[in-house]
């Protein structure tokens, strides 16, 4: 299924899968501005904010290959409806076989102190590049990849809040009701502190080459490394 999908088929998916608890599983595909060329009519930006907010509905997001397999396997094991989110972009291999994969509980990579990162998706990649050039500046952050947006790692979140001095979420979607949006109402009732949120602004997406995209919406470790150390 393709992601811009979920749009015409939200009533179907709400009120004949959620409602009555249904063992359907929906993995989509061609997520985010990284869909590239097909343009804004094709670059779904608001679906996890749509799945995260129906009652039954657990919602994911992998990074990589290894990542994909491990949440396909443990869905199938879930009596349940679930969202499973796709990108189109190839990414980069994250994890090796032996690592823990958990619904609802985030990968962190390192511990430093100076800041999280909170990512999803095809981003975890830029996230993990920043945090390496930024060690090289002397600068200790830790990433957090996200993988499951619902029910969201609320231990984890408030664990990096209290141990490190900023955080930052990111996302291949939009800021409103995402990742970002999702880690902020755990924060609010847990831990009021600052979360700065890198995403698409309230916008449309547009054509284009997939990592000039990336480029384009300042979600590359680039930017992610401007963002730990001037914001």
């Amino acid at each position: 299924m393709l992601c811009l999908l979920l749009g015409r088929a939200y009533d179907q998916i709400r009120n004949s899968i959620c409602y009555p608890k249904l063992n359907v599983k929906i993995c989509a595909t061609h997520s985010g501005v990284t869909v590239g060329e097909d343009g804004a009519t094709h670059q779904m930006l608001e679906d996890l904010g749509l799945m995260r907010g129906l009652p039954n509905m657990k919602v994911m997001c992998t990074s990589d290959d290894t990542e994909t397999r491990w949440a396909i396997e443990e869905i199938s094991k879930f009596e349940g409806p679930v969202y499973l989110r796709l990108c189109r972009l190839a990414t980069p291999v994250i994890y090796g076989e032996n690592q823990k994969f958990e619904i609802g509980k985030g990968i962190q990579i390192g511990d430093g102190q100076d800041a999280t990162v909170f990512a999803t998706g095809v981003v975890v990649s830029e996230a993990i590049k920043a945090k390496e050039e930024l060690e090289k500046q002397g600068i200790n952050i830790r990433v957090v990849d996200i993988h499951t947006i619902k029910p969201i790692d609320r231990e984890l979140i408030i664990k990096c809040a209290k141990e490190t001095k900023k955080l930052i979420s990111i996302e291949d979607h939009s800021v409103i009701n995402g990742l970002g949006t999702a880690i902020a109402d755990v924060l609010i009732e847990e831990y009021p502190t600052k979360l700065i949120k890198m995403g698409i602004k309230d916008e449309f997406g547009r054509s284009g080459k997939a990592i000039e995209l990336l480029e384009h919406y300042k979600l590359t470790s680039k930017d992610i490394i401007n963002c730990v150390i001037n914001k």
